[in-house]
């Protein structure tokens, strides 16, 4: 009878274990890229990144993650809120990554949740919150320094930019530099009249000395020094370079980018986002959206060298994949440990041509691995409604750059 009994029991549960599989919804994590691999020497390492998953409609986010990403496009974990975003992720330790974890309000009616700082333990999966209380509302960006946080802030008449220092027991600022000196009227007649320029990175000089602050909505970037807060120069349209690309004398070389990192001594890599190019704005048609639709523009990635003698620019590298990548919003390049160079085509919904013919399977963002010789390497192809806006390549030892001093702070 027992044994009779024993069957039934195993009979019902391998039942209702598969009415669970096959009729009920598991939770799952997020999809996983599509990896195309067209040469062998890409880099083996782990990724870090946070991305929204949206109806392809850019500001329709439904869902948002932060994942630690493989080579072969496998997560080894990944943390998901469907309220909050995951922005400016550094890395602190062997395992444990810093984030910016900044509230997403649907509509005017839900409350305005206030922003947090955040450690996540990637291998252990366990998140803790820090500076709890803390204003540490962010713009655009969220450095990590020996003893501080920078981060920009807007000026509210016109939108102007500052960059800041946090007291990150206070949230205090302890310093500030502001742009509105620089940029007394409104250059880009195509953006919003509280958005001049649209600052949207800041990165340290290889020496230390300095800030460069890229500004997507004048396309230029300066060089503040951080001692003095003196600026020193600025380049790009309307700055103090004459620019050159090919030996011909440019308006601008880039068009509303995002990203500047100095590599070698005046030599920096940028994401040439290629929106409201002033050279393409008759192929502008009325009625589209334009951060979807490719109006003739190719996003790409450029290396621009500055020689401070001369007061001359030159674009000395680029590379620019096909038209149907082209990225009006987010977008980064880095240089990875091998020596390519990884770009960041974020955007959710690519699917344009450059004369406007839709392709067969549009896609959401894509990391491409480029070598020096400008031949794709590998590409991470994300599914249509996927963006994503910055990656951060893990390291061995990253307490070089980061400092320890923010594991204490709990």
């Amino acid at each position: 009878m027992s044994a009779i009994l024993l069957i039934i029991i195993l009979v019902i549960a391998a039942s209702v274990y598969a009415f669970y599989v096959f009729f009920m919804v598991i939770p799952s994590g997020p999809s996983s890229p599509e990896v195309f691999t067209y040469a062998d020497d890409y880099w083996r390492g782990l990724y870090a990144f946070g991305f929204a998953i949206s109806n392809t409609s850019i500001r329709d986010v439904v869902d948002q993650f932060l994942v630690v990403m493989d080579y072969n496009g496998n997560y080894l974990n990944f943390e998901n809120s469907s309220t909050h975003s995951f922005n400016y992720i550094n890395q602190l330790s062997a395992n444990e990554l810093y984030y910016y974890y900044r509230p997403q309000r649907r509509n005017q009616t839900e409350p305005q949740l206030s922003p947090e700082a955040r450690i996540w333990n990637y291998q252990t999966g366990i998140t803790r919150t820090i500076l709890e209380g803390i204003d540490v509302r962010g713009h655009h960006e969220f450095l990590i320094e020996d003893g501080y946080f920078v981060t920009m802030r807007r000026i509210e008449k016109g939108g102007l930019d500052t960059v800041v220092h946090l007291d990150p027991q206070t949230g205090n600022e302890t310093w500030l530099w502001s742009s509105e000196p620089y940029f007394p009227e409104k250059l880009c007649s195509l953006c919003r009249d509280d958005d001049w320029t649209h600052g949207n990175d800041v990165t340290v000089s290889l020496d230390g000395k300095y800030y460069y602050v890229n500004f997507r909505n004048t396309d230029n970037f300066a060089k503040v020094e951080i001692e003095t807060k003196e600026l020193v120069w600025i380049a790009g349209r309307n700055g103090n370079f004459t620019l050159l690309e090919d030996g011909i004398q440019k308006e601008s070389l880039w068009y509303h980018s995002h990203i500047i990192k100095e590599v070698e001594p005046n030599v920096f890599i940028m994401f040439d986002n290629d929106f409201h190019n002033s050279t393409k704005l008759d192929d502008y048609p009325p009625g589209e959206n334009p951060y979807v639709t490719n109006f003739g523009g190719q996003s790409r990635l450029i290396e621009i060298t500055l020689d401070e003698s001369t007061m001359s620019g030159e674009a000395t590298w680029s590379y620019a994949p096909p038209a149907q990548y082209f990225s009006a919003i987010f977008g980064d390049v880095d240089i990875l440990p091998n020596g390519n160079i990884l770009g960041i085509f974020g955007t959710p919904d690519h699917r344009w041509t450059v004369d406007h013919v839709e392709i067969e399977e549009p896609f959401g963002a894509s990391l491409l691995e480029i070598n020096r010789e400008g031949e794709l390497i590998r590409e991470y192809r994300f599914p249509l409604g996927v963006s994503i806006y910055r990656v951060l390549e893990l390291s061995d030892d990253p307490i070089d750059y980061v400092g320890s001093w923010l594991l204490d702070i709990s």
